[in-house]
């Protein structure tokens, strides 16, 4: 059997007369898709600028200012109510009259004792230094370390004598400014030296005497 004959027409080899007008179609097909290729290339170009233009506006974002609340009010001052007025009572009290008492003044003379009678001490004599006791302090007790440094003064004692004549205790009252001159007078007194006790009632009393002892270099 013969096959047809359009299903032959796709196997049919194209003429020199169909050159032009197949040459001329492909280019507008060719024209067509450039167009198309172009619109579409344009569109989308805009679209991304424009796209791209609404994204940067949309990232600046403005800052926010913050609105500063003005702070409260102070509380007001509640004022405390006053305290509640509590009148007096009214206490009358009756006072009664004190009693007078009548105090009756006798005036008596008292008699009064005679006033006692002064009984007047005898006379206490003095107690007096043996001879030959006060020359031995300067030649005898004149302390060493005084005379190498030339150390002069004068010594106040008080001497305690008893009624035997012997001398009790010696105290210092004003020194001579050298400790050594001080313990020299009262070393001496108290070895050297003897009284002639006092007297009272032709009695031997103790007694006291203030000497004072001169330190003198020769």
């Amino acid at each position: 059997m013969e096959q047809p004959a359009h299903d032959l027409r796709p196997f049919q080899r194209t003429t020199a007369k169909d050159a032009p007008s197949r040459a001329v179609g492909v280019t507008l097909v060719i024209a067509i898709h450039l167009l198309a290729i172009y619109g579409l290339a344009s569109g989308l170009a805009q679209n991304l600028a424009r796209k791209t233009i609404q994204e940067f506006k949309a990232e600046v974002i403005p800052p926010k200012q913050e609105v500063v609340k003005p702070p409260p009010p102070p509380p007001p001052e509640l004022q405390k109510p006053p305290p509640p007025f509590v009148p007096p009572p009214d206490i009358q009290i009756q006072t009664e009259a004190a009693p007078t008492n009548t105090i009756t003044v006798q005036n008596k003379v008292a008699s009064l004792p005679p006033p006692p009678k002064q009984v007047v001490a005898p006379p206490v004599t003095a107690p007096a230094l043996e001879e030959g006791g006060a020359g031995k302090c300067e030649t005898s007790y004149y302390p060493a370390v005084a005379i190498r440094l030339n150390q002069e003064g004068r010594t106040t004692v008080q001497v305690h004598i008893g009624a035997d004549g012997s001398v009790q205790s010696v105290n210092v009252l004003n020194s001579s400014g050298h400790d050594s001159l001080d313990q020299a007078t009262v070393r001496c007194i108290q070895n050297t030296w003897r009284y002639k006790p006092a007297m009272q009632n032709n009695q031997p009393v103790p007694s006291t005497r203030t000497i004072e002892m001169v330190w003198r270099l020769q």
